[in-house]
């Protein structure tokens, strides 16, 4: 009896830890299990790159209708007169508040400190814009300023059109054969003359986009507009609506080390990108 209890006892055993045996996973398992992760990893990689670069692009389109309202709503307050655009630093004899306060390169606390943008000293837009964060593209992420050997980011991404706004700190850049636009009844036409552009983040320096128009360097970047949405630009108009645009151009596409400029005054002959920002710049007069 004790014998036949025993060997009940010793089955019962074995059988209990047969399962125990099969619960873990073999290394081929495994490493099927990997392969299978890997493989729905690379899958979705770029799927969510593209959600990602999609959220940015965006954003940047949101950022530029605030910007958009903020310039209609100033010309409401000011008798239809479009806020001063042009290039300033503190202590300038230019008078004029211009829209937010920048210069060329000569003035690099412009381009990192959120002062010249959110103080009603020294930016029109102050008042009735309140967040830094409106001003900075999500897709900008180079900077040329440093400080101490580190890159500082830059705290504005966008510009408006330097023949809309203009004042007599960049009057040296604009042709006279083309109409500046001071106030709303100077645009016949404000769905086809761009305000606000995304800049080159690297190619970035006055308020003012400065484009030389035909008869007047005009073959001739100076600044370029960003490329980094997917080879397209964000584009605010004088209508306030707002539009992605695809560069066709390969010499559109300027890229520098960090740390380093675009430069300015590029030749781009025949340049369709060119063109393009030309025939939505001004008109003749």
């Amino acid at each position: 009896m004790r014998s036949e209890l025993s060997s009940s006892a010793t089955k019962n055993t074995e059988l209990s830890q047969e399962p125990s045996a099969r619960a873990g996973f073999t290394l081929i398992e495994l490493l099927v299990v990997i392969a299978i992760i890997a493989i729905l990893a690379s899958l979705l990689l770029p799927a969510l790159t593209q959600a990602k670069a999609h959220a940015r692009r965006t954003q940047c389109i949101s950022n530029e209708r605030q910007l958009e309202l903020t310039w209609l709503m100033y010309t409401e307050d000011y008798n239809e007169m479009l806020v001063p655009n042009g290039a300033k630093s503190p202590g300038d004899p230019e008078k004029n508040t211009l829209w937010v306060l920048g210069d060329y390169h000569n003035f690099p606390p412009a381009f990192t400190n959120q002062i010249y943008l959110l103080d009603p000293r020294y930016a029109a837009f102050a008042s009735y814009l309140k967040h830094r964060g409106v001003y900075k593209c999500p897709s900008d992420q180079t900077s040329f300023i440093q400080s101490r050997k580190r890159f500082v980011p830059q705290v504005r991404s966008y510009a408006i059109n330097n023949y809309v706004g203009t004042t007599p700190s960049i009057m040296e850049r604009i042709s006279p054969k083309y109409r500046t636009f001071k106030k709303m009844s100077d645009f016949s036409s404000p769905a086809s003359i761009f305000v606000f552009q995304d800049v080159n983040p690297q190619n970035l320096c006055t308020p003012a986009f400065q484009v030389f128009m035909p008869g007047n360097g005009g073959d001739t970047f100076f600044h370029y507009p960003a490329t980094h949405h997917a080879r397209s630009g964000v584009v605010g108009f004088a209508d306030g609506h707002v539009e992605t645009h695809r560069w066709v151009d390969p010499r559109t596409f300027k890229t520098a080390r960090m740390g380093q400029k675009v430069p300015h005054n590029t030749a781009s002959p025949n340049n369709k990108d060119l063109a393009w920002i030309h025939a939505r710049t001004s008109i003749l007069k």
